[in-house]
């Protein structure tokens, strides 16, 4: 069992931090130009707080209050050959649940919550990008009754560039306790 809750920043970072070279990791086995370090994690975290003005972070807790998992949501906009009411639309951007947490519906939750901060926020549609080797994260969002809308494809047109040993050193995930703040605080 999990519950679900905003993130409380700053006190959170880490443990996001933490998630997203997770999740980066996972990723680097299905498509290998993946980076995984901590000053990635840092950029990208930056930049899902600009994101994130018109979005939410979202953390999943254990029954012990420990963090397994979390998911980004925020307004995106397509192209303007989409109907006006769904041009804007809700974009899950992230979606992770660490080892301990798989199994507990925590994906489905984090998903769910997405899901509410969308309707709440007049978005009648929520779009998801995902890898296409990832069978975990398709099987997770089908069965959260999401179906495949467009598909991108790729080919690599020159070799893909050596990574030095630096680069292909992998860091140990380290999972950080996030603080808790007092009810009157958060």
């Amino acid at each position: 069992m999990c519950t679900i809750r905003e993130a409380r920043l700053p006190n959170d970072k880490p443990v996001i931090l933490d998630f997203i070279v997770a999740l980066q990791r996972y990723e680097s086995f299905l498509e290998p130009n993946r980076l995984i370090d901590h000053a990635m994690a840092e950029e990208y975290f930056a930049t899902l707080l600009e994101r994130t003005a018109k979005g939410c972070i979202f953390i999943a807790d254990d029954e012990l209050c420990r963090p397994i998992g979390w998911t980004v949501v925020y307004e995106e906009e397509t192209e303007a050959f989409i109907r006006a009411d769904e041009r804007h639309f809700a974009y899950l951007a992230e979606l992770f649940v660490a080892e301990e947490g798989r199994g507990t519906g925590a994906a489905q939750a984090l998903i769910h919550a997405c899901e509410e901060w969308a309707v709440a926020n007049g978005y009648s549609t929520m779009r998801i990008d995902m890898l296409s080797r990832n069978t975990r994260a398709a099987r997770a969002y089908e069965k959260a009754g999401y179906v495949p809308y467009c598909q991108e494809v790729k080919k690599r047109l020159v070799p893909a560039a050596v990574e030095s040993e630096q680069e292909r050193k992998v860091i140990p995930l380290k999972f950080a306790k996030a603080k808790r703040l007092p009810l009157s605080a958060a």
